[in-house]
């Protein structure tokens, strides 16, 4: 699960910065990437507690 995310990530990285986007677009993507990330770590440290 962790390597799928990864890969999406990434990819989503190899778009914004290898086509020309408008700089609107780019900071969406950024923050939702963030999110994601922020999201995910969340997740992990819970499940991590509960045990």
């Amino acid at each position: 699960m962790v390597k799928l995310i990864v890969i999406v990530v990434l990819l989503a990285l190899v778009y914004i910065l290898r086509y020309k986007t408008s700089e609107e677009r780019q900071k969406v993507a950024v923050i939702t990437i963030v999110g994601a990330f922020a999201i995910y770590l969340v997740t992990v440290v819970v499940m991590e507690l509960m045990h």
